[in-house]
């Protein structure tokens, strides 16, 4: 697996940068030293013209040629001069000296003073013709012009630029003899800071920043080579549980035998990561049918049975596996992610251990959750958005009087479609809505309540459900719920608070139902006999009513195994002193055997569907005046 570091690049282009400006700084010193080199030798060349001509005045005044060529022989000692030529004031030659190339012309223009002339050949590489005028009395007399050689200057250039080679050689020579130590340690560093960029601490797989840029490549390798693959997002199932019974660093060693386990499970093309706190993922390359990429998700969840070596117990973890298809689910990377994510979410829902695929039907599932939770919020926020609360009548079994109700959370869209409870309740405990729910519960049954004692109405008992959800918060849903009903001066002994068997057994559960028992209000143990409960349960915490679930009276009275239990827990109940109350009655011929076997409540579309405040109103005044 290649390994991504974004350092390289940043290396790649600091060295870059370095090497143009060392590359400009030597251009400039160059051209510098060019120029001003240029400069000193012209200098030199036009004073040494100016005292020849200044010497040769004479000569061309009296037109003496013997005098003239001595003075350029004078000058041409000079080995950057390598001819001369004298010119009278009409611009014709007068004297020339050693101009064996024929460079010098026979006449110049007078009117071009101080401008070097055109030779008559081709001059050679790092030569030229230099032009100075002779005067007397301020009066042009002639010109002197040079032929003159650079080549020293280009000479010098050479040597000034190997020197400073040499010594920008020797100073990266020192420097890398003295800063050996120094770079040693911080290319360790940089490893160093790569691997935690990059790389998981605790399991030394790739992270997620890595894996996300590993999955971006893989999709570009699937493109090419026409293959297929899979993306694996994995939720290690309970892990929480390890940290709380053995510790974080029993945990950190657990996620580190987790990754060992799940890279024996992949081949070494396959890239395995932690992504994040319990959570893994894997790209498996060239999978071909998705029957072996269910084989490979089966091998990485039985690879977590055997236990892992903890103390002071042994630790038992399983996998929530989601699964998308590469390309087939999709080509965007973020996509897969998220698609990814969505399955493994329905593989807990499932009852965790398990892998699940992506589905266009888990798609829709999920996005109509996100639009129910949408929609509750809003709801919550906005009091006539269509949460109401429906109150079903519960009656005494023999007079058949109402003696209370059960409070269920309605919900009604804008569109007029209500939303069945068993939708939106799932997608309040999932997000934890069903917290804000509780708590508007509360306080719109206080407000009904006033609304019907305004009728002449005072309910006997309201029956409240708590989701299992709630108990995880612990006492603050009793507290919470006090303080609700002392600011409407509602008294706590009217309302009974339903709790499910299951949650029972919760962390929680001890000190929540004491919570309540303490501050005057009952308990019920709703959906009695379809979850795990026992006797010594319904002792500590002193329930005061079972509510027995629909599913056992629907086939009342003709099934006689459902009549067997009913009448069992009807006995069981009257022996411990619970009131019993049968969910789910629609016949008379239940409601019958219920009364003639001692159930004291009854409950059901046979007494009265769930209806809202006002329709409740009119129901007990209607059954006051029958």
């Amino acid at each position: 697996m290649e390994i991504f570091a974004l350092t390289r690049d940043t290396k790649r282009l600091n060295l870059l940068t370095t090497s143009v400006s060392v590359l400009v700084a030597f251009l400039l010193l160059m051209t510098h030293q060019y120029l001003s080199g240029h400069k000193q030798m012209q200098e030199e060349l036009q004073t040494q013209a100016a005292i020849v001509g200044a010497n040769s005045v004479a000569a061309l005044v009296f037109d003496d040629g013997k005098a003239a060529r001595e003075s350029l022989g004078t000058i041409l000692l000079n080995p950057r001069i390598l001819g001369g030529a004298f010119y009278l004031a009409d611009g014709s030659l007068f004297i020339v000296a050693n101009d064996t190339d024929r460079i010098f012309p026979d006449r110049i223009d007078p009117r071009a003073q101080n401008t070097p002339p055109v030779g008559k050949t081709e001059l050679q590489r790092f030569t030229g013709l230099l032009r100075t005028e002779i005067s007397q009395d301020g009066n042009r007399i002639g010109s002197l012009v040079l032929h003159v050689s650079h080549r020293q200057l280009y000479l010098n250039l050479l040597e000034y630029a190997v020197g400073l080679a040499a010594i920008g050689l020797v100073a990266l020579l020192l420097a890398r003899r003295f800063t050996a130590g120094l770079r040693n340690k911080m290319a360790l560093t940089e490893g160093q800071l790569e691997q935690m960029a990059l790389y998981d601490r605790i399991t030394g797989l790739p992270n997620r920043r890595f894996f996300e840029h590993e999955l971006k490549k893989a999709m570009i390798r699937i493109k090419r080579e026409k293959e297929n693959a899979a993306l694996f997002l994995i939720d290690v199932d309970d892990f929480k549980k390890v940290n709380d019974l053995c510790g974080h660093h029993a945990g950190d060693e657990v996620l580190g035998m987790i990754a060992d386990r799940l890279k024996k499970s992949v081949r070494d093309d396959d890239i395995i990561a932690r992504i994040g706190g319990d959570e893994f993922a894997a790209i498996l390359f060239k999978v071909g049918d998705p029957r072996n990429v269910e084989r490979v998700a089966q091998k990485m969840i039985q690879a977590m049975t055997e236990p892992f070596p903890t103390q002071p117990i042994p630790s038992h973890v399983g996998l929530s596996i989601g699964v998308t298809m590469m390309p087939n689910d999709s080509e965007d990377p973020a996509t897969l992610i998220r698609w990814s994510d969505m399955a493994m979410y329905a593989a807990k829902a499932q009852g965790k251990n398990r892998a699940q695929f992506f589905s266009e039907e888990i798609n829709r599932k999920i996005r109509n959750d996100l639009q129910i939770e949408a929609g509750l919020r809003q709801a919550i926020k906005d009091p006539g958005s269509g949460l109401y609360v429906a109150y079903q009548p519960q009656v005494c079994a023999t007079t058949r009087e109402i003696v209370g109700v059960e409070a269920l959370i309605r919900w009604r869209q804008d569109d007029g479609k209500s939303v069945s409870p068993g939708e939106f309740i799932p997608v309040a405990e999932k997000t934890g809505l069903i917290i804000e729910i509780g708590a508007w519960l509360v306080g719109r049954i206080c407000r009904d309540l006033a609304h019907m004692r305004q009728s002449g109405i005072e309910l006997p008992k309201i029956a409240i459900n708590v989701s299992p959800k709630e108990m995880t918060r612990g006492t603050a849903i009793v507290g919470n719920a006090c303080l609700t009903l002392t600011g409407f001066g509602e008294s706590v002994e009217r309302f009974q608070f339903e709790i499910t068997e299951n949650a029972l057994i919760d962390e929680n559960a001890s000190d929540v139902l004491k919570a309540f028992h303490d501050a005057g209000f009952t308990l019920a143990i709703d959906d009695f006999g379809t979850g795990y409960s026992s006797l010594g349960y319904l002792k500590r915490f002193r329930v005061s009513t079972l509510k027995i679930d629909q599913q056992f009276v629907q086939s009342l009275p003709g099934d006689n195994e459902d009549a067997t239990i009913v009448s069992a827990v009807i006995q069981m109940a009257q022996a411990l002193g619970i009131t019993v109350v049968a969910e789910g009655v629609e016949t008379e011929a239940q409601a019958a055997f219920l009364t003639e076997h001692g159930c004291d409540i009854l409950q059901g579309y046979h007494v009265g569907r769930p209806m809202p405040v006002h329709e409740l109103v009119t129901f007990i005044h209607g059954q006051h005046t029958t």
